[in-house]
């Protein structure tokens, strides 16, 4: 204890006491799966990170960082902790340079207020091109000065996400399909490691590495590795049109085909979903829609220029009707933002109104995505369970909310059901990772589902960095 107590009295001398609390009003707020640091730090730079981490690592103590928040429910609860890093005030754009279609921001700035600043940006004129003429003669204006450029993420929880812990669990939402992962737009980051070191990687160019790429080892790491401090990412043009349509069919069979004949096209949506009735029915969507779903529920966004996405449009509304679509509805601009929006709070939605909720991410082939949504459906079904089912129908890809009212109810259920939802996926080749629950559960939840023949290299890489292992203990996959 007296150990302790030293080293928490260096870490406030190099926060100050406006940056390291201990009063435990504080500290509960930053629980991790019930587990109360003795300690909490808001850093107001990398170096004050990097001065911290080493303090910290002298004194062995357990460490995990956090931005908002809203990745903390994923992993196993920490073996202990007693400093919670949190990258909160650390929340300032470094470069936003949309001539290069890149920006560079500290970890704690948020999702919403990158778009929102990308929305206000007066440069605008980022592709340095000559106006061109088809070969029919058709003219064609360079200048995309009027629609400007974005991040083209939709993560969950979008409204409080941050960029460090989009990055740090490599999550982003239906939009993938066109847009790719964050792995996929991060060109450089800065993190400290669990020794206190700063290591650069990357930059601002899409090749700037001469060896390994050392960005993507951080990506997806979840903090088990060290601290993302700054990143930047690559920006795309706006879309000139963005859409959504929905499509309602009462079996699966009819709607599993739709979408399917969808990804069989030549057509390029930016998401392509299979949700059922109850998935809908948990959405807080606060538009209005003229919109009567059935039991399942294909929703397509499309985002293009204007005639690319009235060619989609009119050919989406062709097929439906072949494969015996009960109703559709379109959905337009600021309203196919604010759905797409409400899609990614679908679990935070759920967590609100079910405490025990039990959130899973089903990964497998792409060719067997309809195959594991039936199954999936039709086990949670027979169990009884009460569920909703959103499958990123492009990705290989499926979210599962399982909505167990309160504490005992069908625990027992719900691990027999997990279980056979991950054993149908390694069937597949894929896998299953629990993304929420109880601390309680937890225990007898496959969190990471089934290691694969990495892990020992995992392992020596996890050696490299953390030799005393005091990075987010026992979190991470296989208690990494």
């Amino acid at each position: 204890m007296a150990e302790l107590k030293q080293t928490l009295e260096e870490l406030a001398k190099i926060a100050g006491a406006d940056r390291l609390k201990t009063d435990p009003g504080v500290t509960a707020q930053y629980a991790v799966d019930g587990v109360v640091p003795k300690a909490v730090a808001f850093p107001k730079d990398t170096k004050m990170v990097a001065a911290l981490v080493q303090c910290a690592f002298r004194g062995n103590l357990a460490m995990v960082p956090w931005g908002s928040g809203t990745k903390m429910a994923m992993g196993n609860p920490p073996r202990r902790l007693d400093l919670v890093v949190c990258m909160a005030r650390m929340n300032h754009m470094l470069d936003v340079d949309t001539a290069n279609l890149t920006i560079t921001v500290e970890a704690g700035v948020k999702f919403r207020d990158v778009q929102a600043r990308l929305a206000t940006e007066e440069d605008r004129c980022y592709l340095p091109l000559e106006d061109l003429k088809t070969e029919a003669g058709d003219f064609v204006c360079s200048d995309r000065s009027h629609s400007g450029c974005f991040l083209p993420l939709d993560p969950p929880f979008s409204e409080k996400a941050t960029l460090g812990g989009i990055v740090a669990g490599n999550t982003t939402g239906p939009r993938r399909l066109l847009y790719g992962l964050p792995r996929d737009l991060v060109l450089g980051v800065r993190f400290v490691t669990p020794k206190g070191d700063i290591i650069g990687a990357g930059g601002k160019t899409v090749k700037n590495v001469s060896g390994y790429d050392v960005s993507k080892l951080m990506i997806g790491s979840l903090g088990s590795l060290g601290i993302l401090c700054e990143m930047t990412l690559r920006l795309l043009p706006l879309p000139e049109k963005m859409e959504t349509l929905l499509f309602s069919f009462d079996s699966f069979s009819d709607a599993g085909a739709f979408a399917a004949a969808i990804l069989g096209t030549k057509l390029l949506p930016a998401a392509v979903e299979v949700a059922n009735r109850a998935a809908l029915k948990n959405m807080d969507f606060r538009g209005s829609l003229d919109f009567t779903p059935g039991s399942y529920v294909v929703m397509v966004a499309l985002e293009a220029f204007d005639e690319a996405v009235a060619r989609m449009r009119k050919e989406l509304l062709a097929m439906a009707p072949h494969f015996k679509a009960k109703g559709h509805a379109l959905v337009q601009e600021d309203k196919h933002r604010l759905f797409w929006l409400t899609v990614g709070e679908l679990q935070g939605t759920a967590f609100q109104r079910f405490p025990r909720l039990v959130a899973l991410q089903l990964n497998y082939p792409l060719s067997a995505w309809k195959t594991m949504f039936e199954f999936s459906d039709k086990t949670l079904s027979q169990a009884g369970l009460d569920y909703t089912l959103l499958c990123h129908a492009g990705n290989g890809l499926t979210l599962v909310n399982l909505l167990p009212a309160q504490k005992g109810t069908d625990d027992e259920t719900l691990v027999e059901v997990v279980r056979a939802l991950l054993a149908e996926c390694r069937n597949a080749g894929g896998n299953l990772v629990v993304q929420r629950a109880a601390a309680d559960l937890k225990k007898a939840l496959p969190i990471w589902g089934e290691a694969g023949s990495d892990l020992p290299l995992m392992k020596r890489i996890r050696v490299e960095l953390d030799p005393t292992g005091v990075m987010c203990p026992g979190r991470f996959a296989v208690g990494l």
